[in-house]
Order: C-alpha cells, then sequence, then structure tokens
C-alpha cells in the first residue's frame, strides 16, 4: 500500500493521481463532515385555457391536513429515493388531481430554498410550469378538493377565484391580499411563472399548448391578451401574425360561422416543449 507523509499528501495523490475507482474507495474511508439535508419537494404551476369561457385557468389544491390546512396551494409533494423532480412533478400531480402530463408538457420553473419557507423544516422545491387543455378533476389522498381558478390579469395585479374563494396577487410587489391566500411561498411560485410566460410569450410561444394541437390567429392574440390584461382586439391582428407565422406551421382552415374560414395553426416544432 503506498504511503504518504501527510494526509495532505495523500489527499491530493488520491484527488489528482489515482484512478477514479481508487478515489472513490478511498474518499468512502474518509471522515466526512456531516452536513444537515433539506427535504426536496416539487409543485407545479399548471394552466389551462377554456375557449368557450375565454378563460385562462389555474390548477389548485385545497390541502386536507397541516401545515396550511384548508388553505389553497400547488400541485406537489415529496421526491421519493431513486426518482428525478421531472418523475415526481408527474407522480404527485396525478395522485393529487388525476390530470396527466408528459415530460413533453413540463417546463422547469425555479428552485425556491428560502430558509423557513415550509413550517416543517428546511424544505427545498423545485417549480414547474405546464400547459394543457382543462380536463376533469379528482382530488387525491392529500388534498380535500382540487379545482380550476380563473385566472386574470388587472393592471399589475393578477386574481384567482374559484366559487366563494378569492386571492389577489400582486405583480409588482409580490405581496398577496383578498380574504384568502395561498399555502407557503405558492404566491411567490405563481408570480414567477406568470411573469415568465409574459416575458417569453412572444420568442417561445409554449403557452399556446392550451389551446390544443392547433389555434387560429385570433385564437393565439386571446391568450396573450390575458397575460397582457388587455382586450384582444388591441392586438393587431396582421402585426400579431406577421411576428408569430416563424412560430406556427400553416396546416388547414377550420369554418368559422359565416364567411371565409379561418386558418389554422400549430406550433412549430421545438416550439411546443
Amino acid at each position: 500500500m503506498k504511503q504518504f507523509a501527510s494526509k495532505e499528501e495523500e489527499k491530493q495523490y488520491y484527488e489528482h493521481e489515482a484512478s477514479e475507482a481508487d478515489f472513490l474507495a478511498w474518499y468512502q474511508k474518509q471522515e466526512r463532515p456531516e452536513y444537515d439535508k433539506p427535504s426536496l419537494t416539487v409543485d407545479i404551476v399548471l394552466m389551462c385555457y377554456n375557449k368557450e369561457e375565454d378563460q385562462l385557468k389555474i390548477l389548485l389544491i385545497q390541502r386536507k391536513g397541516h401545515p396550511y390546512r384548508n388553505s389553497w396551494a400547488l400541485p406537489g409533494g415529496f421526491v421519493q429515493k431513486n426518482e428525478s423532480t421531472g418523475e415526481s412533478v408527474l407522480r404527485e400531480t396525478k395522485e393529487e388531481t388525476g390530470v396527466v402530463i408528459s415530460q413533453e408538457n413540463i417546463e422547469q420553473l425555479h428552485t425556491f430554498s428560502t430558509p423557513n419557507r415550509d413550517p416543517r423544516g428546511w424544505v427545498v422545491t423545485v417549480s414547474y410550469l405546464a400547459f394543457i387543455g382543462e380536463e376533469p378533476l379528482i382530488a387525491g389522498d392529500d388534498a380535500e378538493e382540487v379545482q380550476w381558478f380563473t385566472l386574470e390579469r388587472q393592471g399589475n395585479k393578477i386574481h384567482l377565484a374559484s366559487d366563494d374563494v378569492a386571492i389577489s396577487l400582486d405583480l409588482l410587489t409580490g405581496e398577496s391580499s383578498g380574504k384568502d391566500t395561498l399555502a407557503f411561498d405558492h404566491s411567490e411560485i405563481i408570480l414567477k411563472a406568470f411573469n415568465r410566460v409574459v416575458n417569453k410569450m412572444e420568442h417561445e410561444p409554449q403557452v399556446l399548448q392550451v389551446l390544443g394541437k392547433d389555434f387560429t390567429i385570433t385564437e393565439a392574440r386571446k391568450v396573450f391578451a390575458k397575460f397582457l390584461g388587455i382586450d384582444f382586439k388591441m392586438i393587431d391582428h396582421s402585426n400579431f401574425k406577421k411576428a408569430m407565422l416563424q412560430y406556427f406551421d400553416e396546416i388547414g382552415e377550420r369554418p368559422v360561422g359565416i364567411g371565409r374560414p379561418s386558418k389554422i395553426y400549430q406550433l412549430k416544432p421545438g416550439n411546443d416543449e
């Protein structure tokens, strides 16, 4: 066995000269400092758009147990051993809401690690964002109830509402107001997701996945208008089409009542994932 004049010399040898297999074998025998380890969770901001109602919506669950019992929250939960955060968010979404999504639906949003964000202890969450069509919901074991909340922007505030529940979030200050509030730091996560869409939709329009496989230019304008907090007629049809066609493929026509049928489009590959 190789002899060393000092621990530092030994360390230098195994880190810089030995094979990786020898390094790992040596490393496992060393005394290492014990570090506190955080728990890891996932949360998902799941958005849809109802064409008939012309309404943008977000999926929330009502928590069945403590902490924040009976408060509304984003779907999510603890990551299991031997599970990636992406796999975990797909599993948790299905278990808590009955909605089945795939890896192609989701994009990683942000990691939230502020100390004391969870009263149970040190918990870091990886948040995700997904766009789907509106689907029926089934509350899972950890959820008292699950609902699609309408999401409406008015100026610099976004308002979430369902039945008699009303939550308001300030896009500038991040403050939550109204008679109801969200659990944990989920208001911050939703604001992060909303701003991500607004900042990216003109050059990465994945948000149009809420319209399904195909859409008209008018439908796309309506979705964009929801995030801008304006009437869709304020978005000029011709200018919008000219700017966005580089991201769309024309795939046919669709009758829209009296008059000429409307051309329909789909997102080009690479803009729908």
